[in-house]
C-alpha cells in the first residue's frame, strides 16, 4: 500500500512537471504583438493553467486516499495510519482549499504525540478555510483536549457559529454542534452553549429522518472518536 501511494504520488509530480513544461513552450511561441497587455494576458492564463493542474492532482491523491481510509482500514486505530501522512502533506500543498485532509491530518499528528504539529495543521487549514465549519471545530477541540485551553477552544468555537460558515452537509453540521457545546461549556459560556442546543433541537425537527437514515448507513465512518 506504501508503495502504491509513493508510485502515484510520483507519476501526479511527473504529469505536472511534463505539463507546465508543454505549456512554457508554447507560450514562449506566442509572439509578443502587443507587449505588456498580451504578457499579462499571457501570465493570467498559465497562472490559472497552473492552478487548474494543482487543485486536479491534490483530488486525484486525495480521491485514491480517501475511500482507502473510510473502507478498507476502517477499523484500524487513527494512531497507526500513519502511512497517509506523506500522501496528505502533498495533498495540502498542492490545494490548501481541500478541507478533509486537514482534520483527518491533524488528528493523526496529536494521536501519535505529534501535539505541536498536529495543531499547526489544524491552524493552517482555518487560514486556507475561514469559513469551514468542521475545520474550526476541529482547531477549538484540539486546543481544548491537548492544550488544555477551554478559553482559547471557545474563543475559536464561536466562530463556528457565525452566519458565513459553511458544513459538507447538516449531518456534519450536527455531529460537530454537541462538541462545540462541549467546549462552550468547559468555558463556562451557557449562553453559547444555549445556542448551540436550541440549533440542535431545530436540525433534529428539519432533517430527523436524514440523521437516522445516515446513522443506520455509517455506523463506522473511519473519523476520530471524540
Amino acid at each position: 500500500m506504501r508503495q502504491a501511494s509513493t508510485r502515484l504520488v510520483v507519476a501526479v509530480a511527473v504529469c505536472l512537471v511534463l505539463a507546465l513544461g508543454g505549456q512554457a513552450v508554447a507560450d514562449a511561441q506566442v509572439a509578443d504583438v502587443s507587449g505588456a497587455d498580451t504578457n499579462r494576458a499571457v501570465g493570467r492564463a498559465a497562472s490559472a493553467y497552473l492552478g487548474g493542474l494543482k487543485t486536479f492532482a491534490a483530488a486525484v491523491l486525495w480521491n485514491r486516499i480517501e475511500p482507502v481510509f473510510h473502507g478498507f482500514y476502517d477499523g484500524i486505530p487513527l494512531e497507526e495510519q500513519r502511512y497517509i501522512l506523506s500522501t496528505i502533506a502533498a495533498v495540502t500543498a498542492l490545494d490548501p482549499h481541500l478541507v478533509q485532509p486537514y482534520y483527518v491530518g491533524s488528528w493523526i499528528l496529536v494521536t501519535n504525540d505529534r501535539v505541536t504539529e498536529g495543531v499547526e495543521m489544524a491552524e493552517r487549514g482555518v487560514e486556507h478555510n475561514p469559513t469551514s465549519g468542521i475545520l474550526i471545530m476541529n482547531l477549538a477541540q484540539l486546543r481544548m483536549l491537548y492544550l488544555d485551553d477551554a478559553d482559547g477552544a471557545a474563543f475559536i468555537a464561536e466562530r463556528a457559529l457565525g452566519p458565513d460558515v459553511w458544513w459538507t452537509d447538516v449531518v456534519e453540521q450536527h455531529n460537530a454542534y454537541p462538541i462545540l457545546g462541549s467546549i462552550f461549556r468547559a468555558a463556562g459560556r451557557d449562553d453559547l452553549d444555549a445556542v448551540v442546543q436550541a440549533e440542535l433541537i431545530r436540525i433534529d425537527e428539519e432533517a430527523g429522518d436524514l440523521l437516522d437514515e445516515h446513522d443506520h448507513d455509517h455506523d463506522h465512518d473511519g473519523v476520530p472518536d471524540h
